[in-house]
């Protein structure tokens, strides 16, 4: 059956992704780089909303973190898994459910009784920074090559020909919003990703700020956290614990 444990893995190597056109378009972010540009950012949002009618005293903002991964588009029916298929150029991309299907992080049936007709979840596949180090380190135990970064090498293992080979990285799902659906809606953004979470989606932590200046505090919060985070040196990987360099395989 289609949500069978052994549609996960095996099968032949694919000779070629097939094309598919987006539901709808899958759009880059915009950036917004300092405190200025976010105030800008939300000033044109109100302009844009007061030319269609829309004028409200107080706008409620989610904020939540950024995982650079892959970005791809799950697509189910009737609450089984369709099709995935990755960003492309935000209008078609490749269908690569098969390997999409070896992560198990990702539902192939939805866990609800009456699903909608349609259901399309937005995400990104990535590879945590802890298995991106193991991984590499058996390698290099075994003679390989190390890999560069968890980045390229997430989307490289999803773009795989032979889903086996998928299969044996550890790939993982993050996701951040719907795209096209039939049968349910959403008031609101916030509620899009508790219902994510609610039917077994990874969802980043997220926050809902009553207006702009809880925004900018949360991303001048994140500015400081950054000076405390680990760093890579060299390849490896150290923190600064109280003026010591200290190596932490595996962070």
């Amino acid at each position: 059956t289609e949500d069978s444990p052994t549609q996960k893995v095996g099968g032949a190597p694919a000779s070629r992704f097939p094309q598919v056109e987006h539901l709808r378009p899958m759009l880059s972010l915009a950036n917004a780089r300092n405190e200025d540009e976010l105030r800008a950012w939300e000033q044109r949002l109100r302009n844009r909303l007061a030319s269609e009618g829309i004028n409200r005293e107080q706008l409620d903002f989610v904020v939540e973190g950024k995982i650079d991964g892959l970005a791809i588009s799950l697509v189910y029916r009737d609450g089984k898994l369709e099709r995935g298929v990755t960003r492309g150029n935000g209008v078609i991309g490749e269908d690569v459910t098969a390997n999409l299907r070896t992560i198990n992080e990702i539902p192939t049936v939805l866990p609800v009784k009456k699903p909608p007709a349609l259901f399309e979840v937005r995400g990104e596949i990535y590879i945590r920074r802890g298995d991106f180090h193991a991984l590499n380190e058996q390698r290099a135990e075994e003679g390989h090559a190390t890999y560069a970064n968890p980045r390229n090498l997430a989307a490289g293992s999803l773009r795989q020909l032979d889903v086996e080979l998928t299969a044996s990285r550890p790939l993982a799902l993050w996701s951040y919003g719907v795209g096209a659906v039939e049968g349910i809606d959403f008031e609101t953004h916030s509620a899009a990703l508790t219902q994510l979470k609610d039917w077994g989606f990874p969802v980043n932590d997220f926050e809902v700020f009553g207006g702009i200046d809880g925004v900018a505090a949360a991303c001048h919060g994140w500015e400081q956290r950054r000076a405390d985070l680990d760093y890579e040196i060299d390849g490896a990987v150290v923190k600064i614990d109280d003026g010591e360099l200290m190596r932490r395989a595996g962070v």
